[in-house]
C-alpha cells in the first residue's frame, strides 16, 4: 500500500501552482496516503492542504558544497518520515531526480533528462504532442501511477485559501495589480501602461492593491492605491488575490495563482507562450488543447487527428475570455522569444497592447459582477 509519497516541486511559484492537478489526481488515487514537498519556497502555496505531512525547503544551492548540503537534508528527511513509498521530479534538474535517490524513494519517477536516468526507476520522455499545457506535461509523469479514468478527467487546479487577506472589503471595487515577473523584464507590460490603467480606476473611486514588484508605480500619495509589494507571505498573497473582483498581471505565479482561485483575471502575454504557460481552466483545456487521453498509450495516431481530439490555435487570438480568465496577446512574429530581456530592444509585444484595450476588458470584466442597476456606474 502507498502511504508516503514525495513530490519533488519545481521552483517556480508558477510551476508549482501548475502542479496542482497532478497532485489532486495522486490524492484521489491514493486517499490513505501522505504527501511530502520538497522545493523552493513555493512549496508553501500548498501549506494548508490537509494531505501535505511536511515541507521542506531546498536551500542547497545557495551552499558552498550542493551536494553535502542536499545530502543532509534528504538525510533529515530520511529521519523524520521514515520509509517513502513513491516519489515524483516534476523539476527538470538533476539535483531534483538525486533528492528522490538519496531520501531512498522506494519507486522514483522523472523526465529522462540531464543525465539523471540512471536516478531514477521509471524515466519517461518528456511528450512532444501539441498542443500540450505545461499544466498536462506534469500530469503525464503520473499516467503509469493512476486510473486511467483519474487520468483522463479534468480536474482543475486549486489552492486551500484561507482568510489572511490583507484586503478590507467594502461596497466598491477592488482591483489587484501584479506589474512584475520573476523571470525577467521582458514578460512585463509596460510600466506607464499600467499607471494609467491604475489612474483610471482610481478615478472610480475603486481601490487598487499592487503586489509583486512595484517598479515604482506609485509616484504620488493616494487613498486608493494600497502597494503590498513585498509585503505578504504566501498564504496572505493567496488570500488576497481570493479576494479581489478583478487582477491584471503578466505571466507570472501569481497569475497562475488566481486562475487556481478562479478570480477574474486579466493576463497579458508578450515574450511568453500562451500555447504553453497560459493560465488554466476547463473552457481553455477543452478547445485549445489536446485531451489526456491523447496521452494514453493505447490512443492509436489516428485517434489525435480526429475532430473530437482538434484543438483550436490559441495563438491566433489576440484577446481570448473562457470563464473568468481573459488572455491578452498580439502573438508577433519575434514572439514568443521567451527571453529576460526583449533581443531586438523593442518590446513591441507589450507596447502593441494599450492601455484602452486592457481597460475596456476590465470593464467588460466588472460588468458581468455587477447588479445591472449599478452597471452604469462603470
Amino acid at each position: 500500500m502507498i502511504q508516503t509519497i514525495l513530490l519533488r516541486l519545481p521552483n517556480w511559484l508558477g510551476d508549482s501552482v501548475m502542479c496542482a492537478s497532478a497532485f489532486e489526481k495522486l490524492k484521489i488515487m491514493y486517499p490513505n496516503a501522505q504527501f511530502v514537498l520538497v522545493g523552493s519556497y513555493a512549496c508553501e502555496v500548498f501549506r494548508r492542504d490537509k494531505r501535505v505531512r511536511a515541507i521542506y525547503i531546498d536551500e542547497s544551492k545557495k551552499a558552498k558544497s550542493r551536494f553535502l548540503s542536499l545530502y543532509r537534508l534528504c538525510a533529515q528527511v530520511r529521519e523524520q518520515i521514515g520509509q517513502i513509498d513513491l516519489g515524483f521530479c516534476f523539476s527538470n534538474g538533476f539535483f531534483g531526480a538525486l533528492t528522490l535517490y538519496l531520501c531512498k524513494t522506494k519507486v522514483r519517477v522523472g523526465y529522462a533528462k540531464n543525465l539523471r536516468s540512471a536516478l531514477l526507476t521509471h524515466a519517461p520522455k518528456i511528450p512532444t504532442l501539441k498542443p500540450l499545457h505545461q499544466v498536462q506535461k506534469y500530469e503525464y509523469l503520473i499516467e503509469d501511477f493512476v486510473d486511467s479514468a483519474i487520468f483522463s478527467s479534468f480536474v482543475p487546479l486549486s489552492l486551500v485559501y484561507g482568510e489572511s487577506s490583507k484586503i478590507t472589503r467594502s461596497a466598491t471595487k477592488h482591483i489587484g495589480i501584479n506589474p512584475g515577473a520573476a523571470f525577467g523584464w521582458a514578460k512585463c507590460w509596460e510600466k506607464e501602461y499600467f499607471v494609467e490603467i491604475i489612474t483610471r480606476f482610481v478615478a472610480r473611486g475603486w481601490e487598487v492593491y499592487i503586489f509583486g514588484d512595484t517598479q515604482n508605480l506609485i509616484t504620488q500619495h493616494n487613498d486608493h492605491i494600497h502597494d503590498l509589494s513585498n509585503q505578504t507571505t504566501l498564504a496572505e498573497l493567496v488570500d488576497s488575490i481570493k479576494t479581489l473582483d478583478l487582477f491584471i498581471t503578466n505571466d507570472s505565479g501569481p497569475m497562475h495563482i488566481a486562475a487556481a482561485l478562479d478570480t477574474p483575471t486579466i493576463a497579458i502575454f508578450g515574450s511568453t507562450d500562451t500555447a504553453d504557460t497560459c493560465p488554466w481552466n476547463e473552457s481553455i483545456a477543452r478547445e485549445f488543447f489536446l485531451p489526456p487521453q491523447a496521452l494514453l498509450a493505447k490512443d492509436s495516431l489516428d485517434s489525435l487527428h480526429s475532430p473530437s481530439h482538434t484543438p483550436k490555435d490559441i495563438t491566433t487570438l489576440n484577446t481570448l475570455t473562457a470563464g473568468n480568465l481573459t488572455i491578452i496577446s498580439k502573438h508577433l512574429q519575434c514572439a514568443p522569444c521567451k527571453k529576460r530581456t526583449c533581443p531586438l530592444k523593442h518590446h513591441l509585444c507589450m507596447k502593441s497592447i494599450t492601455p484602452d484595450e486592457v481597460f475596456e476588458s476590465a470593464l467588460t470584466i466588472l460588468r458581468k459582477s455587477t447588479p445591472k442597476e449599478r452597471e452604469k456606474e462603470l
